[in-house]
């Protein structure tokens, strides 16, 4: 499928706001496209895709009753074509039942077989408050489609080409009760990880909310909270403002809890927040390790060098003492470094 867009009247610039930046996290998040993009001035930009896997198309799922409001309730009152508010509900929510039906009517006192046009907006207050207090199973995650691990990896290492990446996709979980969600993460370092500051490649955050970038509002969400809530320096980066990374974080949801209607950040329900810090902190465990061996490799072959520098020195002057040929030792102490340096990084030598 090839998709053609023109757009005219609209600001351009390579800020965090962008086109190309929003079109370069898109391209993170869905490593299955391609897209060429001509900018304004001319140049035209190939985002190759990254993978060949299709996300596999959601499943259609019906709200849930502790996840709809009195407005989601009058509307769906003026569109549905039942004749009683109780079927209504039956047929436009999820977990509904005849006993539910029964039980909702018990707690609000409302009349649950009068024609749903004739309900009004008290009484889907009512209704709402009245679910809270019920008990439902949790809504099914057919309808929760996320982007994999496997997946993000080879989206970050075809935009950035980090030395380092790290992801994971955590299990389904559930916010205000019953509203299923799922939280991905990953990170890169190194590279052309991070946002390009003049020579310098500071640490940047992607959001995203079901593969679509976040560019805006940045400083209310709850990823960006999640993120800087983490205590950095016990993952090997001093300073996270000025390192070489780039934190990804999506969230997935049938309704993602947005702050605003320009649904460009997260509300920080307490539940989606502690998703974001448990799945920022697995990918930064794992960043560290990739660091404290890169440091105890560095160390080793400082070491190294030293030892080498000593080692001829060392030879002939033994074989002077003994009166022998200088033997060659080279092979030797290419297996004794290479030895050291293995065991240093806790991997095995095969010789």
């Amino acid at each position: 499928v090839c998709i053609e867009l023109h757009f005219k009247d609209v600001s351009y610039s390579l800020s965090e706001q962008g086109a190309y930046e929003y079109i370069r996290r898109t391209m993170i998040a869905n490593p299955h496209a391609r897209i060429v993009f001509n900018d304004p001035t001319g140049n035209r930009y190939v985002f190759n895709r990254a993978s060949d896997v299709i996300p596999p198309m959601p499943k259609e799922v019906l709200p849930h009753p502790w996840g709809v409001t009195a407005d989601d309730l009058i509307f769906m009152a003026k569109h549905t074509d039942k004749r009683r508010f109780g079927s209504m509900l039956k047929s436009n929510l999820s977990r509904m039942s005849s006993m539910k039906i029964k039980e909702l009517e018990e707690l609000t006192g409302i009349d649950l077989n009068k024609r749903p046009k004739d309900m009004k907006w008290e009484e889907a207050e009512q209704i709402v408050e009245a679910f809270k207090k019920m008990k439902f199973m949790s809504p099914p995650t057919s309808g929760l489609i996320p982007i994999g691990e496997e997946q993000i990896e080879k989206g970050m290492k075809e935009i950035l080409q980090p030395e380092f990446t790290a992801t994971v996709t955590r299990k389904p979980k559930t916010y205000r009760g019953g509203i299923a969600f799922i939280v991905e993460a990953g990170i890169a370092y190194g590279g052309n990880s991070g946002r390009l500051v003049g020579d310098q490649r500071k640490a940047e955050i992607m959001r995203f909310a079901n593969r679509v970038p976040l560019t805006f509002d940045a400083g209310s969400c709850a990823i960006t909270e999640g993120v800087k809530s983490l205590d950095w320096k016990r993952y090997g980066i001093r300073d996270l403002e000025n390192a070489p990374i780039s934190i990804f974080v999506n969230v997935v949801s049938t309704n993602v809890p947005y702050l605003s209607t320009g649904k460009q950040s997260v509300s920080p329900e307490p539940e989606i927040l502690g998703e974001i810090r448990q799945a920022t902190m697995i990918v930064a465990r794992k960043l560290y390790k990739y660091l404290r061996k890169k440091k105890a490799a560095k160390e080793e072959a400082q070491r190294a060098k030293i030892f080498e520098s000593y080692v001829p020195v060392i030879i002939k002057q033994a074989a002077l003492l003994a009166e022998r040929e200088e033997p060659d030792y080279r092979e030797l102490l290419d297996t004794v470094t290479r030895r050291a340096k293995l065991e240093i990084l806790g991997e095995s030598l095969n010789e």
